[in-house]
């Protein structure tokens, strides 16, 4: 969670923004539509700039929005797959898919507790039909070449239509909502389905198989517009096949046409900014070591700590792994200090002082939301450990050497978590919980989870014994702020469908490709944006051609490895071209080979280089000379 950021509060910058502009870059994307009639698109209009974002400018949102110089230059290519292909993904589609019938949570529908001014939320049962959503995006990059291959440079987004699969109609959906949710649904949908456990506590997370589309793994993302309907975007993605007959759109006309075009292109626009060029959280600063200070305080019971030993609900180990993984070019340190909370009463007074148990009429029958459970208030919390930051960090650092990330994260007793207010609301965040589990403040995070979760398996149905989550997970999702990282679904739910630590629905401990793509550029294009300022200083110095040509060949290496997307590459190579810059800034010279050395060290060089060239040139003539005399005196008489 990112405090004080929601999809309708983000900042977008105009077309016209007024920035300096230091970087510009091309973006190839794919879009390849699958069970779409070509002539029911058109292209033309979709390419044009109001319907699909063709520029895109680098943003840092928090803690005020800026624009870093940076525009991107999205190239779209567009394709229709032939309707063989069609027919050879309905296949294997069939050939994997699983018949279920369960709660689904789009289904749902009220039941009035005893106190008589609550409601609670309970979920039909609903048939449907499930295929393993990395099955299908394991099947479409296998066969990418019967689409004419996806781009080895850029990103491919795939959107399926494919009603020839069960799936939920117009009239089924009507029916339910116009009985005002008080029978049983009919009908049946098709959707893609993952699974998760925790891996702390072995939790089996439910309703992973309401997804319209999944992706991630490469750069590659599908939905399935005929999919659902899914809990997750209950209304804005809808299944296609109910959004025709509920708006009575007519495909045939010219207004069909154009709408149905800029329904798609809206999926597109969305899928480029939640995937392929996120916005930043915060300034995604490139640091050479980054530090995870993870300090974590105990305020349950003697009882409930015998229940669920606290060691057992973080693996330093697996966030390690997750951030070696993101960012292979830098150190990762990880500590976890289980702190003894007798130490700092204070703080022990902050949290029982700001403790409340909720209880709100509100919320239980306007909204349908019972709150009845304890809460922590966050903003007290955070001032306190804002002010004694050094008691716990003493030697934090956000710079080129290292960047420190303090993550404070708290057990609570029964059924009490962290919460955030506007006014007098609370937030809701998590999917299975009514507070939030964590929040990225920019300076430290705080994570909270307390005896419920740690034991939640004992309240689902099925019930799952001594099952439970625990912190890891949601110390990888904040520490991916606190480095710059956003949700994948800030502009839209579905974006949540794909593999990212830094998504709501799924439960991952890595980072997707969009992960990994959106930091590594951001940490190449800030560097590189430093270059160029320090060549310009070399330039305007006097710096010798050598010099300034030497720097601009390792410019034009790293425009070649980000250009293929190889930001690993490119980000070592810019490093070595900001070295060669600060080496030649700070006195040194260049000297055959291309290092920077310090000027007395250069004329040592020279000057040994000098003697040993004349001892060899003399050498060189005096063998001559001597070679010479002999042909002379055995040349045949």
């Amino acid at each position: 969670m990112i405090l004080g950021l929601g999809p309708s509060e983000t900042v977008i910058a105009p077309v016209n923004a007024q920035v300096a502009i230091k970087r510009e870059v091309t973006i190839p994307v794919k879009v390849v539509f699958v069970g779409i009639d070509p002539a029911l698109v058109n292209i033309d209009y979709m390419k044009w700039n109001f319907s699909l974002p063709t520029t895109t400018y680098e943003q840092v949102l928090s803690p005020q929005p800026y624009l870093t110089g940076v525009v991107y230059t999205i190239d779209y290519n567009f394709a229709f797959a032939s309707d063989a292909f069609k027919a050879r993904l309905v296949s294997f589609l069939e050939s994997i898919e699983i018949s279920r019938e369960g709660p689904n949570p789009w289904f749902y529908y009220y039941v009035a507790e005893p106190s008589g001014y609550v409601s609670s939320g309970n979920f039909y049962s609903f048939k449907y039909v499930a295929y393993d959503a990395n099955q299908v995006e394991d099947w479409l990059y296998k066969n990418q070449q019967d689409v004419g291959g996806f781009p080895s440079d850029g990103w491919t987004l795939m959107f399926l239509n494919l009603p020839e699969l069960p799936s939920y109609d117009f009239e089924y959906y009507k029916d339910f909502l116009s009985e005002n949710r008080n029978d049983q649904p009919s009908g049946t949908g098709h959707y893609y389905s993952v699974q998760y456990r925790d891996s702390d506590l072995d939790y089996q997370l439910r309703f992973r198989d309401f997804m319209t589309g999944w992706g991630g793994v490469h750069r590659f993302s599908f939905h399935d517009l005929s999919a659902g309907p899914s809990f997750w975007s209950p209304w804005e993605d809808l299944p296609l096949q109910i959004v025709l007959k509920d708006n009575r759109i007519d495909l045939q006309t010219s207004f069909g046409r154009t709408w149905f075009t800029e329904y798609l292109s809206d999926y597109i626009f969305q899928a480029t900014w939640n995937l392929i060029t996120p916005f930043y959280v915060y300034t995604p600063t490139y640091s050479e070591k980054y530090t995870f200070d993870i300090h974590v305080f105990d305020n349950r019971t003697a009882q409930e700590r015998a229940e669920v030993n606290i060691r057992s609900t973080i693996n330093p180990n697996k966030i390690k792994a997750a951030f070696e993984d993101l960012l292979p070019y830098s150190e990762i340190e990880v500590s976890v200090q289980f702190e003894d909370l007798s130490k700092y009463p204070d703080l022990v007074g902050v949290i029982g002082s700001n403790y409340k148990f909720t209880d709100s009429y509100t919320f239980g029958t306007v909204f349908a939301e019972p709150l009845q459970y304890g809460i922590i208030d966050a903003r007290p919390v955070y001032k306190y450990l804002q002010e004694n930051i050094k008691v716990f960090e003493q030697n934090f650092h956000r710079d080129r050497s290292e960047f420190t990330v303090p993550i404070f994260a708290f057990a609570f007793s029964e059924d009490t978590l962290f919460t955030f207010t506007y006014k007098w609301v609370i937030q809701h965040q998590d999917p299975e919980n009514s507070s939030l589990l964590g929040v990225a403040l920019g300076d430290l995070a705080l994570v909270s989870l307390s005896q419920r979760q740690f034991q939640r398996g004992y309240y689902v149905s099925p019930v799952q014994p001594k099952k439970g989550y625990g912190f890891t997970q949601t110390v990888i999702h904040e520490a991916g702020h606190m480095i710059g990282l956003a949700h994948p679904h800030q502009f839209g739910d579905i974006g949540d469908f794909t593999v990212s630590a830094m998504g709501y629905y799924t439960w991952d401990y890595v980072f997707g490709q969009s992960d990994k793509d959106a930091i590594r550029r951001a940490h190449v294009n800030q560097i590189y944006v430093e270059v160029q300022s320090l060549l310009e200083q070399l330039k305007e110095g006097g710096t010798s051609n050598d010099v300034v040509d030497l720097i601009g060949s390792q410019l034009r290496e790293v425009d070649a490895k980000y250009s293929q997307m190889n930001y690993v590459e490119a980000l070592r190579a810019v490093l070595r071209a900001d070295n060669t810059a600060r080496s030649a800034l700070s006195g040194l010279v260049l000297v055959p080979g291309g290092s920077m050395v310090q000027p007395s060290i250069a004329y040592a060089m020279y000057v040994t280089v000098g003697v040993a060239v004349g001892l060899i040139v003399g050498f060189a003539v005096a063998w001559l000379i001597l070679k010479r005399r002999t042909q002379v005196q055995t040349a045949p008489l």
